[in-house]
Parts: C-alpha cells; structure tokens; sequence
C-alpha cells in the first residue's frame, strides 16, 4: 500500500495554521511535534518541527531570511539539500501510511517537492490578498509594541490611545504593505506554476473565506476522492472569528501597478478555487 501524502500550501497569514488544526481534527497526522502557539496563532501554528526547521536551515543556506519572508524566487535545492529534506520524508513513510504537513516556506520549494513526492496532494488555501496584507500588518504590530506600551506612556485616555495605535499602524503600512504584497505575489505565483505542472487530481485550492460553508465538500474531496481515512469534524468547532484582526486599508499606501499584478493573480486563484 503506497503512502498517502497531504501538502498544505498556502501564503503566511491565509489561514492555514486554522485549516490544519481541523485536519488535525479530523485525524491526518500533521506532525509528531507541532510548533506551538505565538502572537498571531494563539491556538498554535500546526506546523510540523522537522520541516519547519529543515525549510528555515535551507534558506540560511542560501542566505535568505529564515522567515521565508521573501519576493524572489529560492534557488533550487543542492544534492544536500535534497538528502536532508528526502531523509525527513523516509521517516514520515516508515512511521506513517497518511501524513501531510504544513509550513508556509513549502511554497518557495513546490518544484523540489514534486520531484521527492511526486504522488503527493495538495490542498492550496488561498486568502485575498487585502486580507492577507492587513493579517500581517496587524501581527507585526502585535510583535512590535506590546499591548500594555501605550498605559506605560502615560497615554491613558482613550481617544489618545486611538490616535497612537492609528499613527503607529500607518507608519506599518508605509514601512511593510507594499513589500507584505510582494511576498504574496511570489508566494502564489509559486503556487500557479506548482499547478501548472501537476495532474488536477493531485490538488484542490479552497478559499479560507468560504471554509466555513465548504468544509463538507473539502472534507469529501480529501476522503471520497484521495481516499484518506479521516473523520469528520466541523470547522465551526475551532473557528474562532474574535481572533480575525479587523482588515486595515492597506491600499492608499501600495502602488497601483503593484495592485494590478495581485488582483490578475487573485482573479486567476479565484477562478481555479474549488469550494
């Protein structure tokens, strides 16, 4: 019987550490040690500990933030490289018959990924990227000034603590949006080409909007269609809509032509989203 393998690709901050909690839920292994909880991910980021520092070291290799935070295309992996991450995969087939794992950076090695796995699937969560960009502004201030920075400055009074946070946030949005949209376009123009090599049995892109209404169509695809043995869990059950920040407007501060570029590719995601 040959190992089934599920890869959730997705941008930062488009939901994926949500949608992995609730296949985790409905009982995929997504890893025997998960990174925990942080600002932004309070319920923990599902992220599988080997290939999340396997993926970091990488990029260190090629001197490259670790973050992943970046609008250029990863070079491809050296023999190296490749060994590390296949030797990770080996061990997941040995111990596991269905796994997956999730890990933004995935998207800056698709390519690599189909050659180790070439039997994979993959469920792609695709989030707007007005949604997206604003996600991360509002954790990026979260990281940057603690909650109680403003109290500690004497700054009290309400009305005061609203102008301070607004002129706080504005000054992000100057700083980070634009370059926050330019790693969502590379991140999702990995994505388009990753497709455009793979069979369309092999991946489903779900929009993490719609999750809340479509979880019992993804859920069928992944269980009727790919034949991984899961059971069902409503997604209601881990939502939680008070931790979705309130989207900022990100636009004034971002170049027209650069806007452009990210709305040709929503559109394209938008039209290949299955549910």
């Amino acid at each position: 019987m040959q190992n089934k393998t599920l890869i959730i690709a997705g941008m930062h901050r488009s939901g994926t550490s949500l949608t992995t909690q609730w296949l985790y839920r409905c009982g995929l292994n997504v890893g025997e040690n998960l990174l925990g909880a942080g600002i932004g991910n309070d319920d923990g980021h599902y992220e599988d500990i080997d290939f999340y520092e396997a993926q970091k070291q990488i990029l260190r290799n090629k001197n490259i933030e670790d973050s992943g935070f970046t609008d250029t295309p990863v070079p491809a992996l050296v023999l190296e490289e490749r060994e590390f991450l296949q030797s990770i995969i080996s061990k997941k087939n040995n111990a596991f018959k269905e796994w997956g794992w999730k890990d933004p950076r995935t998207c800056l090695f698709l390519r690599d990924y189909e050659n180790l796995l070439p039997e994979a699937y993959y469920l792609v969560v695709f989030r707007d990227w007005k949604s997206t960009v604003s996600s991360l502004i509002s954790r990026t201030y979260k990281v940057i000034y603690p909650t109680d920075d403003i109290v500690k400055k004497g700054l009290f009074k309400e009305y005061r603590k609203k102008l301070e946070i607004q002129k706080r946030i504005q000054e992000l949005c100057k700083e980070r949006a634009a370059n926050f949209l330019k790693i969502w376009i590379l991140y999702n123009k990995e994505i388009l080409k990753s497709m455009s090599r793979l069979s369309k049995e092999n991946y489903t892109v779900v929009n993490f909007g719609a999750l809340l209404q479509s979880d019992k169509d993804v859920f069928r695809k992944l269980t009727d269609h790919w034949n991984f043995g899961l059971d069902y869990v409503s997604f209601k059950e881990i939502y939680k809509p008070k931790l979705i920040s309130k989207e900022i407007n990100t636009s004034r501060f971002i170049d027209k032509a650069l806007i452009a570029e990210a709305e040709k590719i929503e559109t394209i995601l938008q039209k290949k989203t299955t549910f």
